[in-house]
């Protein structure tokens, strides 16, 4: 299923790079009154854009857009599932 490992795994490592640094960056309060969210991830309030936000959501959009790169089969699959995780789990914690 894995055609390079070591862009798999820099693919993951982004990808649970962005996540954790969503939700560290929420816990500390970084992201008052959001009301611009992409993929779960606040990037803009009333009075500007947060740096923090448009960094994690940066980490995150490479590694969605490495994954496929690593990967032989279920290409797309994969990287709903990827996605629909980087949505979700957000929200659930």
């Amino acid at each position: 299923m894995k055609k390079q490992s070591s862009m798999f795994l820099l693919s993951l490592c982004l990808l649970s790079l962005g996540v954790i640094g969503n939700l560290v960056f929420e816990a500390m309060g970084l992201f008052s009154n959001p009301t611009v969210q992409v993929i779960s991830i606040p990037i803009a309030s009333a009075e500007g854009y947060f740096n923090h936000g448009l960094l994690t959501l940066a980490i995150t959009v490479l590694g969605l857009f490495l994954l496929p790169f690593a990967l032989n089969r279920n290409k797309a699959k994969t990287t709903a599932v990827f996605l629909l995780a980087i949505i979700l789990i957000p929200q659930l914690v």
